[in-house]
């Protein structure tokens, strides 16, 4: 796998697989004003790496270093 920089773009199946959520539930994230919406390319949906970690660590606050 290669290294994401914090300005790296992430699509919502690289979400799933990391954080184990549905799609569904990114997107009451995004509704609820918890997570950025994303960025389009197109007909893609891509998220800033270093805002999904953002998310993350404010979701898992408990989990140190999270991927």
């Amino acid at each position: 796998m290669r290294e994401l920089r914090p300005d790296s773009l992430i699509d919502m199946k690289f979400m799933i697989e990391d954080a184990g959520f549905t799609a569904k539930f990114f997107y009451s994230q995004i509704n609820a004003g918890k997570l950025p919406h994303p960025i389009k390319i197109g007909r893609a949906s891509r998220w800033v790496y270093s805002d999904y970690q953002d998310w993350k660590r404010s979701y898992f606050p408990d989990v140190q270093k999270a991927s």
